[in-house]
């Protein structure tokens, strides 16, 4: 009988030693960290007027519409650099030429467009926007497209 009441006791305290030992573990693990400042950094590239002074506006202008190819390829887009104009409606036709790719301004909302959408070579995705805002985005890839997908980026100007 004595027998018992010490192996219980002994299991009792190896139980506390372990949840005072793992709890704080449990607890801290729960806790998330507020990384608010990176996600609400929208506009990455510090915008410079004399910076893209001397690009030109790219596309063309059809029936009142900045029309723009971007192309999408392991692991880069071209053009790397679209310029537009504030307040200037754009049509942005974005192609995949080898493998599926995605694609986001990031930091700027296109209104209808989910950045979860894939684009597969030969299928396009058209996107119709007004800027409201100057300044410099990154164009990224959104969908993973190989080892150098990290490295894929452009740059969206609006003046």
């Amino acid at each position: 009988m004595k027998n018992r009441s010490h192996k219980r006791r002994e299991s009792r305290g190896l139980g506390a030693f372990f949840l005072a030992f793992t709890m704080p573990f449990l607890i801290l693990s729960g806790c998330t960290f507020d990384n608010s400042s990176t996600i609400q950094a929208k506009k990455i590239i510090q915008y410079h007027d004399d910076r893209y002074k001397d690009n030109p506006l790219s596309g063309t202008v059809i029936n009142g519409v900045r029309v723009i190819t971007l192309k999408a390829y392991q692991f880069y887009f071209s053009p790397s650099t679209i310029v537009v104009n504030k307040g200037e409606r754009v049509r942005l036709i974005v192609s995949a030429e080898d493998v599926p790719h995605g694609f986001e301004i990031e930091g700027l909302s296109i209104p209808g467009y989910n950045i979860e959408t894939v684009i597969r070579p030969g299928f396009p995705v058209t996107v119709e926007f007004t800027p409201d805002e100057k300044g410099a985005w990154e164009i990224i890839c959104t969908i993973y497209c190989g080892f150098g997908h990290s490295t894929m980026k452009g740059t969206f100007v609006v003046k």
